[in-house]
C-alpha cells in the first residue's frame, strides 16, 4: 500500500469518528422510520389513489339525483364534489336548486379569480332564470356579508338589474347588519334612503339596526321614527301579549332621548313597551337635573302603571325633583320606607335636602328618628349641619352631646374621631353662638394643640367684636406647645382688623415680622385695614414694603385697592384707580375677572368716557375666559351707561362666538335686559326662547325683565300674552308677582288703554297676587292718563280694603289726573285733604302739578300764589318748575313776568336755566312778536353754554319767516345745520349752536314758506342750493310742504292777533 493510500484512508476514519454521533443518529432514525411505515413514501400514494377517486367523472341519472348530490355536497363540505355539481348543472336544460352560496365559497377557496367568479355567477343570475330567486340570492349575500366582504357583495348586487331581480325586505336587512358591523353609517344610511324611495317595507330585524345606527350616531330623530314604525306593528292585531322590543333598545333610547333634552317628546312612545327600573331611574335622574316638574309626574305615573319599584336612589332622585312640595315628599318618603325598610342614608340626604329649603323642622325631625338607630356618621354630620345653617344652634349641640353618643362611641372605640373637620367647626360655632361655653372647651381639651379648632374660635370672637379674647385664644393655643403657623398669625391679624383696631393690627404686624410669620395674605390683610380706614396712601405704600421683604403682590392685593378706590367719594382718588392698574400691570400682575367685575359696577350715565373706553379694553384683552358672571356683568354696565352705540356693539362682539355657553337664568336676564335696551327684540325673543327649551327655569327677576323688554318696545299685548303661558305653566306659576304685572299695567297706561289695564287689574286679583302701594298708583296714572278720574273712587275703596295706606306718589298722581282735566277745585280740595287726613306734605312734583293746570286754565294769579305757597313751604323749585311758570306767563301774555320770574329765581335758588327754560322763553317771545328779544334770549342761551333743542329753532323760524325777517331765518338755519353763514353770535360758536336732531321736513316747510313771499324767493333758493351742495343726504322738498307754508303765512298775516299753537 503505498503512501497516498495510507494518507486517504486515515483522513476517512478520522472524519467517521469525529462525525460518529451524527452518524449513529441519522441510522437510529432511518430503522425506526422501516419499522413504522415500511415505505418510503406513503402520502404520496395516498394522493395519488385521491386523486385517482377524484379524477372519476360524476354521472346523474336525473336533474333531482344532481339536485339532492348537490345539496348533500354542499352541506357536507365535499367542496370538490360541489364543483363538479356546479360544472353538472350548467349542462343541464332544467332548472334546479342551486346552492349559489357554497359554490362562491368553494370557488373563493380554490383561489379562483375574482373576475372567474363574477361571470360564473353572472351567467347563473342571466341565462339560468328559471334556476334562480331572490331566496338563493339572499343566502349567497348572507353569506358574503357575515364575511364582511362588501365589495363582492355590492358587485352581486349591481349585476341583478340584468337578471330582473331586485333587491327585497331580506336582502335590505343582510347589507344594513353587515354595513352597522363595519361601522359604515353612511352606506347604512345610504341604504335607509333607498329602501324609503323604493317604499320597501323593512324587517323587524332592519328596523333595529337602523335604531342602533342612529343611536350609535347620535340620530334622534330618526332613531324615533324607526322605533315609532315598529311599536306600530308591535301594537298592531297580529301582537299579542307584552311588546316585542328588545330592552336594550329602549334603554339606549332613553339614555339618548335624556342627553338631547328630548325625554319629554320621547315619553309617550313607552307607553306600552316594557322598562326596566335602570330605565326609569335614568329618565328621573335626568327631568330632576332639568327641574322639570310637570314631566317628572309622568315619568312617575309611567312607571307606576307599568308596576316598576322604585330603587331606593330613585326614591332620592324623586324626592329631590319634588324639593319645595313638603306634602309630597312626605308621601314619597313614607312610600320608600314601607317598601324599602331597610333603605340606606341616601333617602335620608334627600329628604333632609328639601327640608332645607323649606325649614321643614318637622319632616326633618321625623326622619332623624328613623334613621337614628343606623346613622352613618355622615348623614349624621348633613343633620348637624341643617340645623346650624338654620340657626338652630343649641339643637346642633343637643345633637352632638345626646343623640350622637352611640356614634361617637363607636368612632372612639376605634380609635378615630366622630367629626370631620366641617362637622368640627359647626359644632364649635354652633356652642360659641348659643353660649355653650363648656362643649367648645370640651372640644379643644378633647385636642388642646388642634389648630384648627382655634382659628375656628379666634374668628368666632372677631365676629362678636371681642379682640382681647381672640387673643387669648391664641395665648392658650401657643402655650399648649402646638406648631404654629402664618395662617394662625394671619386669623389674629383679621380679627384686628375686623374689630376696626387699627393700631392693634399695626403691632401685631410687627410681632409677625419679628416671629417671621410674614407672607403676602399678611400684607394683604394688613392693606385691607388700612383701605378701612381710607389711609389710600398708606395702603399703596404697603406695596413696596411687600417687594423689599421679597413677596410679590397678588391679584388680591391690587383688587382690594382697586375696589375701594373706585368706591370712594372723593374724585380725585377714584382718579388714580387707573395708575393703580398700571402698576397692577407692570408688576406682571394681569387683571382678572375680579377686577373687570369692580370697575364694571361702578359705572354709570355719569362716568367719564375715558374710563367707560379703558375699562372696555381691559375686558377686550384680557387672558381669561369670559364667563357668564362678567358677562351678565358687562351688558348691565352698558345699560347703566346708557348709550345704545356701546351697548350694541358690546353684544355684537361678546355674543359672535360660541365660547360662552349661558347656563343661570340671572344671566338670560342680563342678557335679555340689554338687548330690551338695544332695541332688538329678535335677540330678546332668541335669549328667552332658548332658556326655556333648555328647561332652565326663570326666575321672577328673569321674568321682569322679559316683560319689561317686551313692554319697552311697545308691546304690551305680547307681554300680557306671555304672562298667560307663564301663568298656565305649573313651572313658573310661583315666578308671577306684582312687579311683574305692573310692568304690563304701565305699558297699557301708557297707551291710554284703559280696558286692558282693568283687565290685569282683574287677573291680578283672581290669582291671589299680593297687590302693593305701586299697582294701585299705576291704576290711578291710568285714570290721571285718560281723563276717566270717575274711577278713582272704586280704587280708592280696594285700597282700603286691601289695608294699603295712600302715599305721596298716590297723591301726587291723583292732582295730575285732575290737573289734566281742568279740575282745580278737586286739585286743591286733594291737597287740602293729604294735609289734614293723610299728614303729608306736598312735593315739589305735587306743585309742579298744580302750577301746570293753572297754566292751562290760564290762571295766572292762582299759579304765583300757588309758588308762593310752595315757597312758604320750603320746598326749593327746580328747572322745571320754571319752565312751568313760563308757560303760565306766556299763556297770560305776560312777556316781562316770564323773565322776572326766571331771573328772580335763579338767583335766589342758585339755579341754572335748561334748554327747556329757555325753549319756552323764546316761545312766549315768539308769541309775543317779540322776536329781538327771542333772538336776544337765544344769545344768552350760547353764552351760557346751552345748546338750542330743535323746538326753539322750529319756533325761531316760523316767527323769522311771519315777520318777514327772511334774512334772520335764513341765518338760524345755517347754525342749524352747521353751515357757513349763520347769524354772528351763532358763528362764533358753530358746535353749540348746531342742532343734529333737526328734522327735514322743519326745513323744507320753512323754505316753502320763504318761497311764498317775493322777498324770501331769492333767499330760499340760496339757501336750497347750499343745502343741496353740503347736506345731501338732508331730503328737502318745499314744494311738498306748501300747504303747512301756506298756513304760516296765514298765521302771520294776521298781524299778531292769531292764537300761536305749539308745546309749551
Amino acid at each position: 500500500m503505498s503512501a497516498a493510500e495510507s494518507d486517504f484512508l486515515y483522513q476517512v476514519w478520522s472524519f467517521i469518528v469525529a462525525a460518529r454521533l451524527e452518524l449513529s443518529l441519522f441510522l437510529a432514525a432511518l430503522l425506526a422510520h422501516f419499522l413504522l411505515f415500511g415505505n418510503s413514501s406513503p402520502q404520496k400514494s395516498k394522493k395519488k389513489k385521491e386523486n385517482a377517486q377524484s379524477s372519476t367523472p360524476l354521472t346523474f341519472s336525473s336533474a333531482k339525483e344532481l339536485e339532492a348530490v348537490f345539496a348533500e355536497a354542499a352541506k357536507a363540505g365535499q367542496h370538490k364534489q360541489v364543483l363538479q355539481c356546479w360544472a353538472a348543472s350548467k349542462k343541464l336544460n332544467e332548472p334546479i336548486a342551486v346552492p349559489l352560496a357554497s359554490v362562491v365559497e368553494v370557488m373563493q377557496r380554490f383561489k379562483k379569480e375574482p373576475d372567474f367568479i363574477q361571470k360564473e355567477i353572472y351567467s347563473f343570475l342571466t341565462k339560468r332564470n328559471g334556476a334562480c330567486n331572490m331566496a338563493i340570492i339572499n343566502d349567497l349575500l348572507d353569506s358574503l356579508a357575515k364575511r364582511l366582504d362588501s365589495d363582492f357583495v355590492e358587485q352581486v348586487v349591481a349585476m341583478l338589474p340584468t337578471g330582473g331581480f331586485e333587491l327585497d325586505e331580506h336582502s335590505y336587512e343582510i347589507m344594513l347588519t353587515m354595513y352597522f358591523t363595519m361601522r359604515s353609517f353612511d352606506q347604512v344610511n345610504r341604504i335607509v334612503q333607498e329602501t324609503k324611495q323604493k317604499k320597501v317595507k323593512l324587517t323587524t330585524r332592519a328596523s333595529l339596526v337602523i335604531i342602533k345606527a342612529a343611536l350609535k350616531q347620535e340620530n334622534f330623530d330618526d332613531a324615533l321614527e324607526k322605533f315609532r314604525e315598529l311599536k306600530n306593528l308591535w301594537d298592531g292585531p297580529a301582537m299579542q301579549g307584552p311588546s316585542m322590543a328588545p330592552r336594550h333598545i329602549v334603554a339606549q333610547l332613553v339614555d339618548m332621548a335624556c342627553k338631547e333634552h328630548q325625554l319629554e317628546r320621547f315619553l309617550p312612545e313607552l307607553a306600552r313597551v316594557p322598562l326596566s327600573d335602570d330605565a326609569i331611574h335614568l329618565m328621573v335622574s335626568e327631568v330632576v337635573k332639568n327641574r322639570d316638574l310637570p314631566l317628572l309626574k309622568q315619568v312617575e305615573e309611567l312607571a307606576k302603571s307599568k308596576n316598576i319599584a322604585f330603587s331606593e336612589s330613585t326614591y332620592s332622585q324623586l324626592i329631590k325633583g319634588y324639593k319645595g312640595d313638603d306634602v309630597k315628599v312626605r308621601q314619597l318618603f313614607e312610600e320608600a320606607l314601607e317598601k324599602k325598610p331597610d333603605a340606606g342614608p341616601d333617602i335620608c340626604l334627600a329628604v333632609l335636602n328639601c327640608c332645607s329649603q323649606t325649614r321643614n323642622f318637622e319632616l326633618a325631625d321625623t326622619c332623624y328618628q328613623h334613621f337614628a338607630d343606623r346613622m352613618p356618621i355622615a348623614t349624621l354630620s348633613a343633620f348637624i349641619r341643617f340645623h346650624f345653617e338654620a340657626e338652630n344652634y343649641s339643637k346642633v349641640c343637643d345633637m352632638y352631646e345626646k343623640d350622637a353618643a352611640p356614634v361617637r362611641q363607636q368612632a372612639e372605640s376605634e380609635g378615630r374621631s366622630v367629626l370631620d373637620a366641617r362637622m368640627e367647626r359647626c359644632v364649635m360655632n354652633a356652642a360659641l353662638k348659643c353660649g355653650r361655653s363648656a362643649l367648645a372647651q370640651s372640644l379643644l381639651t378633647e385636642n388642646p394643640s388642634d389648630v384648627a379648632k382655634h382659628i375656628t374660635m379666634i374668628r368666632n370672637a372677631a365676629a362678636e367684636q371681642n379682640l382681647p379674647a381672640a387673643m387669648d385664644i391664641f395665648a392658650s393655643l401657643k402655650k399648649s406647645g402646638a406648631e404654629l403657623n402664618s395662617v394662625v398669625y394671619n386669623t389674629v391679624l383679621d380679627a384686628c382688623v375686623e374689630c376696626s383696631q387699627l393700631e392693634k393690627a399695626t403691632s401685631w404686624m410687627d410681632q409677625m415680622k419679628a416671629d417671621g410669620m410674614t407672607d403676602v395674605v399678611t400684607y394683604n390683610t394688613l392693606i385691607k385695614a388700612h383701605l378701612q380706614a381710607s389711609n389710600f396712601k398708606r395702603a399703596r405704600s404697603i406695596l413696596d414694603e411687600m417687594r423689599a421683604e421679597k413677596l410679590q403682590p397678588n391679584c388680591i392685593t391690587f383688587n382690594e385697592i382697586v375696589n375701594a378706590m373706585v368706591s370712594s367719594s372723593d374724585w380725585q382718588v377714584r382718579r388714580e384707580v387707573w395708575g393703580v392698574l398700571k402698576e397692577m400691570q407692570e408688576a406682571n400682575v394681569k387683571p382678572n375677572q375680579v377686577t373687570c367685575s369692580i370697575l364694571l359696577k361702578n359705572l354709570n350715565a355719569s362716568s367719564p368716557d375715558s374710563d367707560i373706553t379703558q375699562t372696555m379694553n381691559l375686558i377686550s384683552n384680557m387672558e381669561e375666559q369670559l364667563d357668564e358672571v362678567l358677562l351678565s356683568s358687562v351688558v348691565e354696565a352698558c345699560v347703566r351707561i346708557g348709550k345704545a352705540d356701546l351697548l350694541n356693539t358690546k353684544l355684537k362682539q361678546l355674543m359672535s362666538g360660541d365660547s360662552i355657553r349661558v347656563n343661570g337664568s340671572h344671566t338670560f336676564g342680563s342678557l335679555i335686559k340689554a338687548y330690551g335696551h338695544a332695541r332688538d327684540m329678535q335677540s330678546v325673543w332668541r335669549c328667552w326662547k332658548e332658556m326655556r327649551n333648555r328647561h332652565i327655569k326663570p326666575t321672577s327677576i328673569t321674568v321682569g325683565c322679559m316683560i319689561e323688554a317686551v313692554v319697552s318696545n311697545g308691546d304690551p299685548d305680547g307681554a300680557w300674552n306671555l304672562i298667560q303661558e307663564l301663568g298656565e305653566d305649573p313651572q313658573c306659576q310661583s315666578v308671577l308677582n306684582a312687579v311683574i304685572y305692573c310692568s304690563v299695567l304701565k305699558g297699557f297706561t301708557r297707551e291710554r288703554n284703559a280696558q286692558r289695564v282693568w283687565a290685569v287689574y282683574e287677573e291680578m286679583q283672581k290669582r291671589d297676587i299680593d297687590l302693593s302701594v305701586v299697582t294701585y298708583n299705576t291704576l290711578l296714572d291710568c285714570c290721571a292718563r285718560c281723563g276717566r278720574m270717575d274711577g278713582v273712587p272704586e280704587i280708592l275703596a280696594d285700597m282700603k280694603q286691601a289695608k294699603i295706606k295712600p302715599n305721596i306718589i298716590t297723591y301726587s298722581t291723583m292732582l295730575k289726573g285732575h290737573c289734566q282735566i281742568g279740575d282745580l277745585t278737586s286739585a286743591f280740595r286733594l291737597i287740602k285733604e293729604m294735609k289734614e287726613e293723610a299728614g303729608l306734605v306736598p312735593d315739589e312734583i305735587m306743585y309742579n302739578s298744580l302750577l301746570d293746570g293753572c297754566a292751562q286754565a290760564s290762571l295766572a294769579d292762582e299759579g304765583l300764589k300757588v309758588l308762593e305757597e310752595m315757597q312758604e313751604a320750603g320746598v326749593p323749585p327746580s328747572n322745571f318748575t320754571l319752565s312751568v311758570l313760563v308757560k303760565l306767563m306766556s299763556r297770560a301774555r305776560r312777556v316781562d313776568a316770564a323773565f322776572e320770574i326766571v331771573n328772580k329765581l335763579s338767583k335766589k335758588y342758585k339755579l341754572t336755566p335748561n334748554s327747556h327754560v329757555y325753549a319756552n322763553l323764546v316761545q312766549t317771545c315768539c308769541f309775543g312778536r317779540q322776536l329781538p328779544r327771542a333772538l336776544k334770549t337765544l344769545e344768552e342761551m350760547i353764552q351760557q353754554k346751552v345748546q338750542p333743542d330743535k323746538r326753539t329753532y322750529a319756533m325761531l323760524f316760523r316767527a323769522a319767516v311771519q315777520q318777514n325777517q327772511f334774512e334772520t331765518a335764513d341765518g338760524l338755519v345755517r347754525a342749524a345745520l352747521g353751515l357757513p353763514g349763520a347769524l354772528h353770535f351763532l358763528a362764533r360758536a358753530p358746535t353749540l349752536a348746531m342742532c343734529a336732531g333737526i328734522e327735514d321736513h322743519v326745513i323744507s316747510e320753512t323754505l316753502a314758506a320763504m318761497q311764498g313771499y317775493p322777498d324770501g324767493n331769492k333767499v330760499a333758493a340760496d339757501l336750497l342750493d347750499i343745502i343741496k351742495q353740503k347736506k345731501p343726504r338732508m331730503h328737502v322738498d318745499p314744494a311738498s310742504c306748501q300747504r303747512q307754508s301756506d298756513s304760516w303765512q296765514t298765521k302771520g298775516k294776521g298781524k299778531g292777533k292769531g292764537k300761536g299753537k305749539g308745546k309749551n
